[in-house]
Parts: structure tokens; C-alpha cells; sequence
């Protein structure tokens, strides 16, 4: 039989075989759907041109008629498949336009090169082991897939067939167990994961709250594992885009490891296909493909969850055995409203954590004993009063007894813990309980970010400032993209008395976010607490910006009034204009903190009316009481008065 010349494309350290439809790198072959190499091709046949979407569709499949989301998921399983290289991506998106491939291609010809090949139909095993999953649309066909078994160097013979099935189930065993094993080896030195929001396969049939409800609960479970570091939900809720990378998602996250995933529902059955994947060399460590009813959903995530610490070789206690395979509900409505409330609660907005009480509210009322309802219940109450106008003694009251009923009901739940522990601080004040219930909420998940934050928080506003630092740190390193995390470090820095640090720590987060607007505000105090008036009020100007509450025209107005007061009157100037605005806003029926208010009068010089919103924080337990009384600078001025020591005393910090 003759042999047809062979056509090649190389670009970086791939080389296309258009002839027995090959993508190898560096040699190996890399698994591609037939659709998803045609696409390839053409694209590269085509480089550096622009191609329209309706082009693409034309040429990859001619004679069906397909929407426009099968595109982009071949676009994206393409961009799994080649990784990234230091020139960034090979497969440029053209908004609104289409795509075009920007990597230098070289064309060959080669009459003599050849190749030791198998064709075979693709088995389940294969598909596990080393591919991406595919649209519902063809996914179960038995598509023709091309597999290099070895390959020479430029004089190479032609293997036409395989004699018998036996040998051919022969091969693919070996090479199965090879990928497998080499797989698995490299797995056992994964310490620290990132769990992606999972993807929906077609654009018009997402489910937000489910592919992040997905990723939250994995995160849960695998976060009580101690010998892994997991990033937590906020560290990845950002990478919600379809074509997010899972390598270039985790080089960011600084882990050894991303999970990822996605799930398309059809009617009452969901299909959820999962992969982890080793950031270091970008291959693929495990794959699976899960087929259920919707009501399933918990097994699908029993068997994701078992499987990765399989994969990782870790080995598990038995109280963390018995977590990871805890499910919170059995009852599939319940669940979706769960995660519809924490998607909203994430948001936190005042709409949206008002939205998030009521779904998890359905939630309990569609299974009553579901704790991590009751815990996000809690939080939510407890993000209440600093998103709108309740008063702190009211959401703290509704926070304290669903954070309780969540403990009641599993006394594992690390949010639950933390929430509690909030309370404890904040409104009740009884600060021996709450320390031992941010320690034990630690303890529970190592890698749940908002309870070393708070319980930093809480260890300076004791006063032990170092403590209260290296706690921020770790908050840190457990989310080292959080804007949060980060601002939260300067603020912590601020309170230790240490402004440069706090100065040079905030504008590192604003070189993250430069919209930030938490960031500016407390790179506002940090400024005032240096006697830097002038930053300061331009800190202002910029939070002004971007806050939502002002008009521009009324923003600008308060910021003049600001500037003038400080250019006629100094220190003292500004902050009796910043009292005057305070009290205008009272006058409008907005909410302001006692607390807030007494800063200002303390800082005018003006002691009574200070001591008479204290005692009014006091009654009304406001939560930024113990937040500011034992370090906040604003009250210097009136430290030495006796009612300040008094006051200490009542609420019983150290003097």
C-alpha cells in the first residue's frame, strides 16, 4: 500500500499531523475530540488571520447546524489541551468578532516520515484517564480517536493494523495503567488545591449558583482535611468565566493542584465531568465522568470528594474521613436554595444579603435540621447591620440563635463556629467563650479565611497586637488573592500603631484593585492617623468615586467641604466638618454607628457630647464599640478621662 506524503504544522512544542489527525508534544500525543483537532486545524491553517464565528462554524461542521456555545466550548477545551507558554495564549478571542491564532507556524512536508500508530474506538477508560469532557451533543457516539503508541525519530514504519481485539485491549491497558500510575505518583505530592467554580458545557444553560454551590461544597469537605491546603471560596469565585484556564488559574492561586469541572443539566439528570490537574507540567493527574439524577447530585460529590484524597495518597483520620463524606442535606431543594443564598451572600450588598436570608430560610424550611443553612443564617445576620440600616443588637440576636441551631444540629461546622464567635466579641462581650470558638473553628478547617480574619480582628482589639498580625498573615496565605485578606493586614498594621507598614500594605492591595473602595478607606484612616490631611481627603475623593451612595455632584460637594475646612483650620478644621456632615446625614434618616459619632465629637475636642454617644454604644451593644475603644487612635484625646477607663471596665477589656 502506499504511503501519503505527511503534513505537519509546528508551533512552540506541539507539532500538528494533518494527515492522521495528531496533536503531539514534545513527542507525546495529546488527546483531542475529533471536532476539537478540526477546529485546531483550520485555525492553524488560518494563522494570524482573523476568522468570524459563522466561519468556523462553516468550516468545522459543514453540514449540521450548531450554536454558536459549541464553538466557544471547543474553543475552551482547546486552550486546556495546549496549556500556555511564555508568550501567553495561543488562541487570541476577537470580541464579538471570533478568534484568531497568534503563535508562529511552521509548514512541513515529509514523504518519508512515519509514524507506529493503532486506531481504536474509544473506550470509557481512555476517556477517564486523559480526556476532556464533551458536549452532550456527541458525547455518546463512537467517534474514531487516533493514538500514537511509540514514536521514532525521522525513519519510522507504518503499523496498519492490529491482528486481533485481544492485543488491542492489551495496549490500551498498558498505556491506561502507565498514564495512571505516572499520574497518580505525581499526585502524592499535591499539598495545596484549588477547586474552580465549575463550568456549564453550553453558555445559554448556566446555573451560576450550582457551579459555585458545586465548588463551595468540595471546598468545605476537602478544607477538613489538614495535611492539604485548600483555597477558600473567595479566593476563586472570580474564575466564573468559560474560558478560564484551570493552569493559569492555579499559577495565581500559587497551588500545586486545580479541580475542575463542569455540569450540564438535562431535564431531571445532570452530567458532571471532573479533572485534576498538576499545575507544575499542566497534565492532567485524574478525570471522571458522573451521570446521574439531579437528586444524585450528593453522590456525584461523595465520589469526587473520595477520590481526591485517594488521589493524593493522604491519609486521613477518622474524624476527617467521616467530614469529608458528611453531606448537609439529603434533599435536593433544600440544597439549591442553600447555594442560592450563599451566592448571594458572597455578593454582600445590602440587597444581596437580605436575598440570602430568605433562601436560606427556604432552605431550612424544606429540611429542618440542614446546619449549614442555620450557618449561613448566621452570617448573613452578622453582615447585616454593615450593609444596611439594622441596628447591631437586632441582627445579633437573630445571628446568635441560628448559629447556635447550626452547632446544635453538627458542632463541626467551622462558619457556624466563626459566627458564633462573633457574636461573643461583638455583642455579648464575654470574650473567653469567643476566643475558643475562633480556635476551635480554625482547627475545624485551617483554610476557612474569615475566621482568621475575625479572629485577628479580635486579638487587636485586645490589644495583642503581634498575635493579631501574624493571624492576618495567615489569613494571607490561605487566600493570597483576597482584597479582603489584604486590606485587612493594613488595617491591622494601623491599630498596632505601625502606619508606615499599614500605608505600604494598602497600596499593594490597590495595586491589585485600584477600585477597591475598602482599601482606599483605609488607606483614608491611615493617612489621618499621620497627620497626612491632604492624602487623606484625596483617599476621600477616590472612595467618594466609587461608592454608589453619593451622586458625583453631592461626592464632589463634601469633598470641598472637607478641603476647606482643613485649609482654614487645620486638624481640627477637617473633623468639625466631618462632624457636620454626620450630622447631616442623621438628619436624612441615615444610620450612623454611635460609635462612629463619638469619634467625631472626641476628635473636635468635644468630651461630653463623645461620652454621651459612647454610653448610647454602649446600651445598644453597637458592634464597633469593642472594635475601636481599646486601639483606635480617634480616641486618644479623651483616653485619660475617667469615664474612659469606666467604660473599659463595663465591658471588661484590659486597661
Amino acid at each position: 500500500m502506499s504511503v501519503q506524503a505527511k503534513h505537519f504544522y509546528e508551533f512552540g512544542a506541539y507539532r500538528i499531523d494533518a494527515r492522521d489527525h495528531l496533536l503531539l508534544r514534545d513527542g507525546e500525543a495529546v488527546p483531542l475530540a475529533p471536532k476539537a483537532f478540526d477546529l485546531l486545524l483550520v485555525l492553524v491553517e488560518n494563522s494570524g488571520r482573523v476568522l468570524t464565528k459563522e466561519e468556523l462554524m462553516r468550516q468545522v461542521w459543514p453540514d449540521s447546524f450548531v450554536e454558536e456555545a459549541n464553538l466557544s466550548h471547543h474553543v475552551f477545551t482547546l486552550r486546556r489541551a495546549l496549556g500556555e507558554d511564555g508568550e501567553g495564549r495561543y488562541i487570541e478571542t476577537i470580541p464579538r468578532r471570533g478568534y484568531r491564532f497568534v503563535a508562529a507556524v511552521a509548514e512541513l512536508q515529509d514523504e518519508s516520515d512515519e509514524l507506529v500508530v493503532a486506531e481504536h474506538s474509544r473506550s470509557r477508560i481512555i476517556i477517564e484517564q486523559t480526556e476532556a469532557p464533551q458536549l452532550a451533543t456527541d458525547y455518546r457516539s463512537s467517534d474514531r480517536t487516533t493514538l500514537a503508541l511509540t514514536v521514532g525519530t525521522r525513519r519510522r514504519t507504518i503499523l496498519l493494523a492490529l491482528a486481533c481485539a485481544g492485543a488491542l485491549a492489551g495496549a490500551f491497558g498498558i498505556y491506561s495503567l502507565r498514564t495512571s500510575n505516572t499520574s497518580e505518583q505525581t499526585a502524592k505530592g499535591v499539598k495545596s488545591i484549588a477547586v474552580l467554580p465549575f463550568k456549564a458545557l453550553v453558555a445559554s444553560e448556566r446555573d451560576e449558583s450550582l457551579e459555585m454551590g458545586m465548588a463551595d461544597t468540595l471546598i468545605t469537605r476537602l478544607s477538613s482535611i489538614r495535611q492539604l491546603t485548600v483555597r477558600p471560596t473567595s479566593a476563586v469565585r472570580q474564575y466564573t468565566k468559560l474560558e478560564d484556564e484551570a493552569v493559569k488559574a492555579g499559577r495565581e492561586l500559587m497551588v500545586d493542584a486545580v479541580l475542575d469541572g463542569s455540569i450540564q443539566k438535562s431535564g431531571a439528570r445532570v452530567r458532571v465531568s471532573v479533572r485534576l490537574v498538576g499545575i507544575e507540567q499542566g497534565q492532567t493527574l485524574w478525570a471522571e465522568q458522573f451521570d446521574e439524577k439531579f437528586t444524585d447530585i450528593f453522590a456525584v460529590q461523595d465520589a469526587i470528594s473520595r477520590r481526591v484524597g485517594d488521589m493524593l495518597a493522604l491519609r486521613l483520620s477518622g474524624e476527617e474521613k467521616e467530614r469529608l463524606a458528611k453531606r448537609g442535606t439529603d434533599n435536593p431543594e433544600a440544597y439549591q436554595a442553600y447555594l442560592l443564598g450563599r451566592f448571594h451572600w458572597n455578593k454582600r450588598t445590602g440587597v444581596d444579603i437580605r436575598k440570602s436570608i430568605e433562601y436560606f430560610n427556604q432552605a431550612i424550611a424544606r429540611d429542618p435540621n440542614y446546619a449549614l443553612a442555620y450557618a449561613g443564617l448566621a452570617d448573613s445576620y452578622l453582615n447585616l447591620p454593615t450593609s444596611s440600616n439594622t441596628p447591631s443588637s437586632e441582627a445579633n440576636i437573630k445571628a446568635k440563635e441560628a448559629a447556635i441551631k447550626a452547632l446544635a444540629i453538627d458542632d463541626t461546622i467551622a462558619e457556624a463556629h466563626t459566627s458564633l464567635a462573633g457574636v461573643k466579641e461583638l455583642y455579648e462581650w464575654d470574650f473567653a467563650a469567643a476566643e475558643r470558638g475562633f480556635e476551635r473553628a480554625i482547627e475545624l478547617n485551617p483554610n476557612y479565611t474569615t475566621a482568621h480574619i475575625w479572629y485577628s480582628q479580635f486579638l487587636s482589639c485586645l490589644g495583642r497586637h503581634a498575635e493579631a498580625i501574624a493571624e492576618a498573615k495567615r489569613a494571607q496565605e490561605v487566600d493570597p488573592l483576597s482584597l479582603l485578606a489584604s486590606t485587612h493586614l493594613g488595617n491591622i498594621y494601623l491599630e498596632a500603631r505601625q502606619p508606615d507598614e499599614a500605608i505600604a500594605q494598602l497600596q499593594r492591595t490597590i495595586e491589585m484593585d485600584k477600585n477597591f473602595a475598602y482599601a482606599h478607606g483605609s488607606l483614608r484612616d491611615t493617612y489621618l492617623a499621620k497627620g497626612m490631611y491632604d492624602d487623606a481627603i484625596e483617599e476621600f475623593k477616590k472612595g467618594y468615586a466609587l461608592s454608589t451612595r453619593y451622586s458625583p455632584e453631592e461626592a464632589a460637594r463634601r469633598v470641598t467641604i472637607l478641603k476647606d475646612g482643613y485649609q482654614k483650620s487645620g486638624a481640627k478644621g477637617y473633623w468639625e466638618k466631618m462632624l457636620e456632615l454626620r450630622i447631616e446625614n442623621l438628619k436624612r434618616g441615615y444610620t450612623i454607628s454611635p460609635t462612629v459619632m463619638a469619634q467625631a465629637y472626641a476628635r473636635t475636642g468635644d468630651r461630653d457630647r463623645a461620652f454621651g454617644w459612647l454610653e448610647t454604644a454602649y446600651t445598644e451593644r453597637d458592634q464597633f464599640l469593642f472594635y475601636n475603644l481599646k486601639t483606635a487612635d480617634h480616641f486618644d484625646g479623651i483616653r485619660s478621662d475617667p469615664r474612659y477607663a469606666n467604660l473599659l471596665q463595663r465591658i471588661g477589656l484590659p486597661q
